[in-house]
């Protein structure tokens, strides 16, 4: 009868302990990166780049699935690596590396490709009427920090129509900001259905304490520099190739299945140097 109980009682914590690892799990929320965006329109739209950060950093925060890392630790994670803005659209290797730095999952960018009115005539019955239609244009691309892909793209696009009839305006104070928040409303409701589909498959990443003898040597993980030790940096938890290096020593390398609380502690050993051999010339003279 004891046993039973007892028996009971574990059932009972295993499951207690089992849904509260699948509730963490599903409640995880994934870490979003946005970088300004580009401006292709040629209209030279005033700070739209970093308006279009703003709103959709708001957008994802408010859909309370991702955590939007702040825009200043982006900046200064950048200004420390020598990178900017438009460095990491352009370049996939440095945005990854700046997006590992970050603990982020993904880095979203975009650029506005598009801002202009059309206009569209109708006559008849003496009646002539004008229709403005005023159109922003978009792309949105998302990049796994994990992997380097391009996980999504999208052409997304917003406007906003205005009648004319017989010099008879009807008004609308829509503007391109207007336009990019709707544009980016309907690109965020996409993202938040792919990402929830990628949840699953995102590893919650793990602190990793890196020391070195000396202490003050390069830490490099995948070939990506992330500091120098002592330095704690978060992972994708399982196998990584790391080197710790500093001027003057042999470099360490190894690989190490990253885990929580993990601490690698690598001792330098001193460059050998290299043997002088000292050459004596024997001119004959005592």
């Amino acid at each position: 009868m004891k046993f039973a109980k007892n028996l009971i009682i574990i059932f009972l914590l295993f499951a207690i302990v089992l849904g509260a690892f699948a509730a963490a799990e599903e409640n995880r929320k994934i870490v979003v990166a946005v970088v300004d965006f580009t401006d292709h329109t040629g209209k030279n739209l005033q700070n739209i780049d970093q308006v279009s950060t703003e709103i959709l950093s708001t957008l994802l925060h408010n859909t309370g699935n991702f955590i939007v890392v702040e825009r200043a630790k982006l900046q200064s994670i950048l200004a420390e690596q020598g990178f900017t803005m438009s460095g990491l659209v352009d370049s996939t290797k440095n945005a990854v590396q700046v997006g590992r730095l970050l603990g982020a999952d993904f880095l979203i960018t975009g650029s506005i490709l598009t801002y202009g009115e059309k206009i569209v005539t109708f006559k008849g019955y003496g009646i002539s009427t004008e229709k403005i239609v005023t159109e922003l244009n978009l792309n949105l691309k998302i990049l796994d920090v994990n992997t380097g892909n391009i996980e999504y793209a999208s052409l997304l696009s917003a406007q906003d129509e205005v009648l004319n009839t017989n010099n008879n305006t009807t008004r609308s104070d829509v503007n391109e900001r207007v336009l990019l928040n709707k544009a980016l409303e309907s690109g965020v409701k996409e993202i938040s259905v792919q990402m929830e589909a990628k949840k699953r498959s995102v590893p919650e990443k793990v602190n990793v304490q890196f020391f070195s003898t000396p202490a003050g040597a390069d830490v490099e993980i995948g070939n990506v520099f992330y500091g120098n030790t002592p330095v704690t940096i978060r992972l994708n938890p399982g196998l990584q190739q790391v080197r710790i290096s500093l001027a003057g020593y042999e470099p360490w390398e190894k690989t190490i299945n990253a885990y929580e609380g993990l601490e690698v502690k690598a001792v330098l050993e001193k460059k050998q140097e290299e043997k002088k051999v000292k050459i004596e010339i024997n001119d004959g003279s005592n």
